[in-house]
C-alpha cells in the first residue's frame, strides 16, 4: 500500500523501520538521518512507521453548547440566509460573530438551504416597505425616573424610527404607533410585537388569544394596520428590532452618561440620523445591494413608488426639520 506522508516529513517508511531496529543512540541516528534527536525518540516508541491524525483530539468551539443548539433550531425551523440568522442571533447573544455562526452551520451540514426549503427561506423577505417591527426597551433612570425607548424597523427598508416615553403602556404604544404613521414615508401594513401588556391583552385574565378589544388592537384597525403577535418565548421572531435594541443601547446609552433626559435624547437623535443616511447596513448589502437604509428607501421608491406618502428626498428633509424640532423643544 502506498504511504502518504505528511507535507514537512523528513522521513520515510524505510527510515522509520531502520530506527526501530537499530541499536545505535538517539543522538547518533539523529546525525545519520539528519532529523532532531526528538523524531528519533518518536519512531522508537511507535510500531508502526505510518503518520498518525494531526487533527486535534478535543476541537474547541467559539460558541457553547447552548448557542449551538439554537443555531440549530432557528437554521432548521427558518432556513434564512446567514447574515438574516446571525441578525436575529445577535439579540440574543451580542458577543455573537458571523464567521461562528457559519462553522457551526458547516459543522452541522446545515449550511446550505435543501431545495425544498428554499420557499420557506425566502418567505422572510416577501414583504415590501410597511412591515414594522415594534418593541419596548429600558433606558437608564435619570433623576430617579424610569424611562422606556418605544422602538420600530421596517423589515424592507430597514428604516427606524424611536422615541422615549414615561410609561410603558398600551397610551404610549398608541401615541408611538401614531409618531410612526407620520415619520414613514410609506403606509404602514402590518405591525409584529411580542406579547407585552402595551400591545395586546392575549395573556392577561388567563386568556390565551388577544380579544382585539385592545386599545392598540382597536387603533391598529382604524388605521387598517394588520396586528401581529409573536409565539411565547420565541424572541427570535422579532429579532430584527431585538437586534436593533441592542445596536442603539450600544452605541448611546452604555458609552455615555446623561446629566438630563434633554441629553440623552439629544444622543439618541444623532445616532437614528446616522444609522438612517450614514450607516453601512450588512443585510441590506446582500439583499438589495445597497448600503443604507436611505438607499434602501431610494431602491423600494423606484421599485414600486405607489406604496410611498412622499419620495426619498421629502423623507429626508422631513426626518432631519422633526428631528431639530424636538431638539429645540
Amino acid at each position: 500500500m502506498k504511504q502518504h506522508y505528511h507535507c514537512n516529513a523528513r522521513t520515510n517508511s524505510h527510515i522509520r523501520q531502520s530506527i526501530q531496529k537499530s541499536k545505535a543512540s538517539n543522538q547518533e541516528l539523529a546525525r545519520r538521518f539528519g532529523v532532531s534527536i526528538q523524531t528519533i525518540s518518536k519512531w522508537r516508541n511507535r510500531q508502526e512507521t505510518q503518520d498518525r491524525s494531526s487533527r486535534p483530539h478535543t476541537i474547541h468551539y467559539a460558541l457553547n453548547n447552548l448557542e449551538r443548539e439554537i443555531v440549530r433550531i432557528v437554521r432548521t425551523c427558518t432556513w434564512m440566509p446567514l447574515d438574516d440568522l446571525v441578525e436575529i442571533l445577535r439579540s440574543v447573544f451580542p458577543g455573537i460573530s458571523r464567521s461562528a455562526v457559519y462553522r457551526t452551520l458547516k459543522t452541522l451540514k446545515i449550511s446550505r438551504v435543501p431545495e425544498e426549503k428554499r420557499a420557506k427561506a425566502k418567505k422572510f423577505k416577501e414583504y415590501a416597505p410597511g412591515f414594522v417591527h415594534m418593541d419596548v426597551t429600558y433606558l437608564p433612570k435619570i433623576d430617579g425616573v424610569k424611562y422606556y425607548l418605544f422602538v420600530a424597523i421596517d423589515r424592507a427598508t430597514r428604516l427606524m424610527y424611536y422615541k422615549v416615553y414615561r410609561s410603558r403602556s398600551a397610551g404610549s404604544a398608541m401615541d408611538f404607533l401614531e409618531e410612526c404613521q407620520r415619520f414613514f414615508p410609506f403606509r404602514i401594513t402590518h405591525i409584529l410585537t411580542d406579547n407585552g401588556m402595551e400591545f395586546t391583552d392575549r395573556f392577561s385574565q388567563g386568556r390565551k388569544e388577544p380579544t382585539g378589544n385592545h386599545r392598540f388592537d382597536k387603533l391598529c384597525k382604524a388605521l387598517k394596520i394588520t396586528h401581529r403577535l409573536t409565539e411565547p418565548f420565541t424572541p427570535q421572531t422579532n429579532g430584527m428590532v431585538e437586534r436593533a435594541n441592542g445596536l442603539i443601547k450600544e452605541r448611546t446609552i452604555k458609552v455615555q452618561n446623561y446629566e438630563n433626559l434633554k441629553q440623552m435624547i439629544m444622543d439618541l437623535d444623532k445616532f437614528l440620523l446616522y444609522y438612517l443616511f450614514t450607516r453601512r447596513h450588512g443585510g441590506l448589502r446582500k439583499e438589495l445591494k445597497v448600503k443604507t437604509p436611505f438607499e434602501a428607501l431610494r431602491y423600494w421608491y423606484n421599485l414600486e413608488s405607489d406604496l410611498f406618502r412622499k419620495s426619498p428626498e421629502m423623507f429626508k428633509a422631513d426626518t432631519l426639520l422633526w428631528l431639530q424640532q424636538r431638539g429645540e423643544t
